[in-house]
């Protein structure tokens, strides 16, 4: 995490949008702690980090949830572009970083994906986990299946995301038809050379994508604390998926997941 600007620009946007005043931040392994007016917080994105310090003031760090690409991919169910969602088609192969550091954590994003994508909430889960760089995971609710590809690939290589939605009347994806590699929204070419600018955020230009997700996430959750024990919750739930999918891996079958 990148304190010289993660945290002031943190603070600057809390002000500006009044979310909290008199923040005090500390970045750790795996979570940032809070305080402010509001009162102290911590925002854990390690799954396993928050599973041991669940608490009155920990909170789940569902940076994902800001994703433009998610938003829009739930908007076309929401909107019934297409309709009667049967199953989801879910790849996240990815280098190793801080936010992407086990299995743990990418199973947990991409359930709470296809829990707000699709509206269902996933009650069993087959899965492998006898590895812990690689894992095909088959998820079940209650009106329709997603088959994950989950793992990580080496350092430096192009990451591998795809959210695939499969319905009666369509498909509905995250990516360019027929390609599974990361977009960016501006490349200049030179020669053999390509340069590629992946900033999205105007507010917040010079963080990567998933820290300004982190920051935005934060500040719906400061300016809206009534939000906290609904996170609280899908925190707990996300980490029974986890327990599930670690559970099918020995008995070699579905097993449903108990909150």
């Amino acid at each position: 995490m990148d304190d010289k600007l993660f945290v002031p620009y943190l603070k600057e946007l809390a002000d500006k949008y009044s979310a909290a005043s008199d923040i005090q931040v500390e970045l750790k392994e795996g979570e940032i702690c809070l305080q402010c007016d509001k009162g102290s917080y911590s925002f854990f994105f390690d799954l396993a980090k928050y599973e041991a310090s669940a608490g009155k003031t920990a909170v789940p760090l569902l940076h994902w949830r800001n994703k433009r690409k998610y938003i829009e991919l739930k908007n076309i169910l929401k909107t019934k572009m297409i309709e009667d969602v049967r199953g989801m088609r879910i790849h996240h192969i990815v280098p190793k970083d801080e936010f992407n550091s086990s299995l743990m954590n990418i199973l947990a994003y991409e359930s709470d994906l296809v829990e707000i994508i699709t509206g269902e909430k996933i009650d069993k889960i087959f899965a492998d986990f006898s590895s812990d760089v690689y894992t095909n995971c088959i998820v079940s609710a209650a009106k329709l299946k997603i088959s994950m590809e989950l793992g990580f690939s080496p350092e430096g290589s192009e990451p591998v995301l795809l959210h695939e939605v499969i319905a009666r009347t369509g498909i509905a994806s995250d990516v360019v038809v027929d390609t599974q590699m990361q977009q960016y929204p501006i490349y200049v070419i030179k020669g053999r050379e390509v340069d590629r600018y992946n900033e999205i955020d105007n507010e917040l230009y010079g963080l990567d994508n998933t820290q300004a997700d982190c920051i935005r996430f934060i500040l719906g959750v400061l300016a809206n604390p009534d939000t906290i024990p609904a996170l609280q919750e899908q925190g707990k739930h996300l980490v029974s998926v986890y327990r599930a999918a670690e559970e099918a891996t020995k008995v070699l079958e579905y097993v449903e997941v108990r909150c």
